[in-house]
């Protein structure tokens, strides 16, 4: 029987977050113009039947990816369904988020309010294929 290491290797992070999504160009704009992102890769597979595009956050450099596949089953996203419930973005505080609130409305981004429960503040929104998303902050305790 093979010894168990007591630690695992390590990772240096996340490489990408990659989605699914129904339209590719529709989704990669939605998500460059949101983001400040630039697309940095597009790719397709025919025998695989799809299709992909990578973006670059300016400031952080997270990479999405995402994917668009020719046999689709047009589901309406849901976090009750195993997989993804959602991706949050971290911010620095809360005047970070009432910036993002604003700048949401500047580009016609609809969002929830920032909501504030006394431990993290956020605003939550979708992306054109109704994909959960959130700008987070978490407050500092007491």
């Amino acid at each position: 029987m093979p010894t168990i290491s007591s630690v695992p290797p390590t990772i240096t992070g996340i490489a990408h977050v990659e989605l699914s999504v129904t339209d590719l160009d529709r989704s990669v704009e939605w998500w460059c113009r949101l983001l400040g992102a630039k697309d940095v890769w597009r790719g397709a597979n025919e025998k695989g039947g799809y299709k992909a595009c990578a973006i670059v956050e300016p400031v952080t450099h997270t990479v999405l990816a995402f994917t668009e596949h020719q046999t689709v089953k047009r589901v309406a996203f849901s976090p009750l369904v195993p997989g993804l419930d959602h991706v949050s973005f971290r911010v620095a505080d809360l005047a970070a988020l009432d910036a993002w609130a604003a700048w949401m409305d500047e580009i016609g981004v609809a969002h929830d309010p920032v909501n504030n429960n006394g431990q993290s503040a956020a605003v939550n929104l979708r992306d054109p294929d109704g994909i959960a998303l959130e700008f987070y902050y978490l407050l500092p305790r007491q």
